[in-house]
């Protein structure tokens, strides 16, 4: 005789049926909220590539296709027309005495991304001849137009940085920019906060060289792919990662300023700068673009599709949302005045030269 197996009465139909369905859904909302808070860049690009296959179903079922096809006709045709600008010609004549040029015919446009791992060592053995102790360069062949200072907010993305300098240097050199990179790092466990980086960069860089004529901020996972993309300090302030690749190449939305972008150092002065509350992921660009366009400024992009770049995805250290950063962003224009370079405090930072680069790490804690 089969004895069957007696349910607990909280599980009797149809009443089990109905925990069972509500167990479920409250994991399920768990598990999603778990990720959304801890693996933020990731939700958000898996979330752009939803909207990208919602628009292309949309697409095809009511419109056939065609509104697709016009769009990537369209960038297609912005792609050639941009490979085709007339650029400086081969034997274009210019002396040591003269103000470099914003086009060089080496900047041929689009470049090949190598994404392949690379230590560290074998790209300062690369380029240390060239790029002086330190990660400062400037050209020999002409005057530099911009002295630009690149500041790189980090921690724990040791297999990125080799990655970028891979693409980055050689990009510089042919634009003939005189430049520094400064790695700004935050030491320990506590929450990220890369908008007090930029501050504390930008207040350091200065005191080791004051004739900085613009900052560019660039994530280290981001990595330019086309020459063209000029990094001087015209057309400042700048959001130079227009297109992403995680996000289908289009900008996340109008008045996005993150990623790569920059300001000359008279507009960081006047905006003071970031604010320094944004503990975790998220939010800190957003309430710099308001500070920027409340004192009148308005944002350049790069032209012909030169603003396309490609994110790294492995070893991906993401770091933990910044919840509150919504009820802060509504009052950004009020707090611009109190909460910036003005309010900024820091211990002293650990400042070391390495070949390519000055590194500036420090700890950081939302506590002071």
């Amino acid at each position: 005789m089969v004895r069957r197996y007696k349910y607990p009465k909280f599980l009797s139909r149809p009443r089990g049926y109905v925990v069972l369905l509500l167990l479920s859904f409250l994991c399920t909302m768990y598990s999603m909220l778990h990720f959304i808070y801890y693996k933020p860049g990731r939700a958000n690009a898996l979330l752009y590539r939803y909207q990208a296959m919602q628009e292309t179903v949309i697409d095809y079922v009511y419109y056939g296709g065609i509104r697709r096809q016009k769009w990537q006709l369209k960038q297609g045709l912005a792609s050639t027309a941009a490979q085709t600008i007339p650029y400086l010609p081969l034997n274009y004549n210019y002396s040591n005495f003269d103000v470099c040029p914003e086009k060089f015919p080496e900047m041929k446009g689009q470049i090949y991304v190598n994404m392949t791992e690379i230590p560290l060592s074998e790209v300062n053995t690369n380029f240390s001849h060239i790029i002086q102790h330190g990660g400062s360069w400037e050209p020999h062949d002409c005057i530099a137009a911009w002295n630009v200072a690149f500041l790189i907010p980090f921690r724990n993305r040791y297999e990125h940085l080799p990655i970028l300098f891979r693409h980055l240097l050689p990009m510089l050199i042919k634009q003939r920019i005189k430049f520094s990179i400064f790695v700004i790092n935050q030491e320990g466990d506590d929450l990220f906060n890369r908008a007090l980086l930029l501050n504390i960069g930008f207040v350091e860089a200065m005191k080791i060289d004051h004739s900085f004529d613009c900052f560019v901020f660039h994530d280290v996972d981001h990595i330019p792919e086309n020459d063209r993309n000029y990094y001087g300090c015209t057309g400042m302030p700048c959001l130079f990662a227009e297109q992403l690749d995680i996000h289908g190449y289009r900008l996340e939305y109008e008045d996005f300023f993150g990623g790569v972008n920059g300001v000359t150092t008279q507009q960081f002065k006047n905006v003071n700068g970031f604010s320094n509350q944004f503990w975790g992921w998220g939010g800190e660009d957003d309430d710099f673009y308001t500070r920027i366009r409340h004192y009148g400024y308005n944002v350049s992009r790069p032209p012909n599709n030169y603003g396309k770049y490609q994110s790294i995805v492995n070893h991906h250290t993401q770091e933990r949302q910044y919840l509150g950063r919504f009820s802060r962003l509504k009052h950004s224009v009020e707090q611009n005045f109190i909460d910036g370079l003005n309010s900024l405090h820091y211990n002293k930072p650990t400042i070391r030269h390495y070949p390519l680069f000055t590194n500036i790490s420090l700890k950081l804690r939302p506590d002071g």
